[in-house]
């Protein structure tokens, strides 16, 4: 299954334990200041709502390959939906882009992880991301641009330097996107598998 093969990826390059199958989806113990657990399904079933009404504190994740819609109308009051997503696959090579002047990229790599850094001028950190070669996929994660080096193609040069960095090209591209992100990778050749929805308890009543 693809969805359990990104998850599995994700956790290499987040280095956090792999999903173990549970209530029809898979959870993942993060074990973070921000989140504890989070459990993903690829669709609606009766262990996600029955897994929805045990939960009554914060910090707890419940993601959806689907809608928004559908998500909220398995969930208890309590929970909150967060902002869209989209898990996204690569169905075109990324272009080449030009660095701009004034920036200089590395790309380094530890097992299965790549690690993409670009620099401005000054040794700022401009762009990051990763990516992870496991479980039969290649994923992309945590592609990030700062605010102030925006709208210069930066991420377009990062991913292209971590598709290079491949060494099994068949492999499927995946990575969730948000929704400013979607409407990027679109133009880079990519398509949406399906939406990908979260939620969680914001508050402990």
């Amino acid at each position: 299954m693809i969805l359990n093969a990104w998850l599995s990826a994700r956790s290499v390059a987040r280095g956090l334990p792999m999903p173990v199958p549970e209530y029809g989806g898979f959870r993942v113990n993060t074990n973070s200041d921000s989140e504890i657990a989070r459990w993903v399904f690829p669709e609606i079933n009766v262990g996600l709502e029955e897994l929805a009404h045990t939960i009554v504190e914060p910090l707890y994740f419940l993601k959806l390959c689907g809608g928004a819609d559908e998500l909220r109308a398995v969930l208890p009051k309590a929970w909150e939906l967060h902002a869209p997503s989209y898990f996204m696959r690569a169905i075109h090579t990324p272009p080449v882009r030009r660095l701009p002047n004034g920036y200089a990229i590395e790309v380094s790599r530890a097992g299965a992880v790549m690690e993409a850094r670009i620099a401005s001028e000054t040794g700022a950190l401009a762009a990051s991301g990763y990516a992870a070669e496991a479980w039969g996929v290649f994923i992309y994660d945590r592609i990030v641009t700062a605010p102030e080096h925006r709208r210069k193609g930066l991420g377009q040069v990062l991913m292209r330097a971590l598709h290079d960095a491949r060494r099994h090209s068949a492999n499927p591209e995946l990575l969730v996107a948000t929704e400013d992100g979607r409407a990027l990778y679109s133009t880079l050749g990519w398509e949406t598998i399906s939406p990908y929805s979260t939620a969680s308890i914001i508050s402990a009543p």
